[in-house]
Parts: C-alpha cells; sequence; structure tokens
C-alpha cells in the first residue's frame, strides 16, 4: 500500500517541479525584455493637445520604404520608425512639409547613420535641436509637451516585441496619445503597455 501511495506521488511532485520551472521561466523572461525599461502614466488631470493637424507617416509608406538609411543594407521600411517621428514632429512643429524621404536624404547626405543605420544624434546638433534624455519620466513628457514639443520614446512592440519609436502628440483622459510610424491611427502609450526606454526630442 505505501508502494502505491509513493508511486502515485511522483507524477504530481514531477507536475510541480515543471511548473516551478515555467514560473521561474517566465520570472526570467520578462525580467530580460523589461529591463532599463520604466513604467509611464500620463496625468489624469492634465489635456494636452497639439495645436496642428498630426502629422502620421508610416515608415512602410511605398513613396519611400525602399530607400536606403545612410550607406547600410537598412531600410526605411525595415528599420525608419525613427526617422518618421522626427519627420511627422518638425512639420508639425514648423508647420512644414519633411517627409521621412526628405529626411532620410539629409541624414544620409549628412552621414548621420553608422553602418548598422543607427541615428548618430551628435551628427545632428548642427542643423536641429536634440535632447536625448538620461532619464525617464512623465515630467520630461509632459514639459516637451508644454513647450509644443513632441517627444520620441522607445518601446516595445505589443509590450514584450522588438524595439520601436513611436512620437507622443498629447495626453488625453489619462493616456499618451502616440503617432505609430506602423500604423494609420493615433494609439496610446498603453498599447505598449506602457513601458518606455529612451526619450529623445528632436525639434
Amino acid at each position: 500500500m505505501l508502494h502505491d501511495i509513493q508511486k502515485k506521488s511522483h507524477p504530481v511532485l514531477s507536475v510541480i517541479i515543471i511548473l516551478c520551472c515555467l514560473i521561474l521561466a517566465g520570472t526570467g523572461f520578462l525580467f530580460f525584455r523589461l529591463r532599463n525599461g520604466i513604467p509611464i502614466k500620463a496625468p489624469q488631470e492634465k489635456t494636452i493637445l497639439p495645436n496642428t493637424e498630426i502629422i502620421c507617416y508610416r515608415q512602410d509608406d511605398e513613396q519611400w520604404s525602399d530607400d536606403r538609411m545612410g550607406d547600410s543594407q537598412y531600410t526605411l521600411r525595415s528599420s525608419g520608425c525613427l526617422v518618421s517621428c522626427i519627420a511627422s514632429a518638425l512639420s508639425m512643429e514648423h508647420n512644414t512639409v519633411e517627409t521621412p524621404c526628405t529626411l532620410n536624404m539629409k541624414f544620409s547626405s549628412g552621414h548621420a547613420y553608422d553602418a548598422e543605420g543607427n541615428l548618430q544624434w551628435g551628427q545632428l546638433s548642427d542643423d536641429y535641436q536634440v535632447d536625448v534624455y538620461q532619464e525617464i519620466s512623465s515630467d520630461i513628457i509632459n514639459n516637451c509637451l508644454l513647450e509644443e514639443r513632441y517627444p520620441i520614446v522607445r518601446v516595445r512592440m505589443h509590450a514584450l516585441g522588438s524595439f520601436h519609436y513611436v512620437l507622443i502628440v498629447g495626453i488625453q483622459n489619462g493616456e499618451y496619445l502616440c503617432m505609430d510610424p506602423l500604423r494609420d491611427e493615433i494609439t496610446s502609450l498603453s498599447s505598449y503597455g506602457n513601458w518606455v526606454y529612451g526619450i529623445r526630442c528632436v525639434s
């Protein structure tokens, strides 16, 4: 009888061990994906909307999607979210037309990209006001919006996916409103889990 009880307990113990392993693996995955990020929430009592029409650019627009970024192998379709956000911000701030295509040509001719297609912020300082914030906070985002500047934030797609850049264009109903270069409609920061991994502002 005792032998039978011991035999029955082995599967239960195995299930418990497997579940513990799965929980540890899931916790490790979340820690790895969310490290260096900060959860950000918009103030409930504030409403800040742009004083101009929101300019939405898609990085995969066929007009420029195949344009190469400098001498790199990357195109605006694959890696142009940051450039598209900057183009949108500049167009809104200066009431001009600056498309991802025209901006990419300026950056490419000015050698603003490295061999991997990454934007070198120091190369932009002669022509633009560039703020690369070392801290991540809602105060920084709010202050940019109050100054009628549009902060670019680094997020993860679907909260846990690949890194991506979106442009914050306002605050409404306790949500940060975002222009996403891969979506047609205005989204909210909560669509990316409200986790931010970096803040940039170019004007």
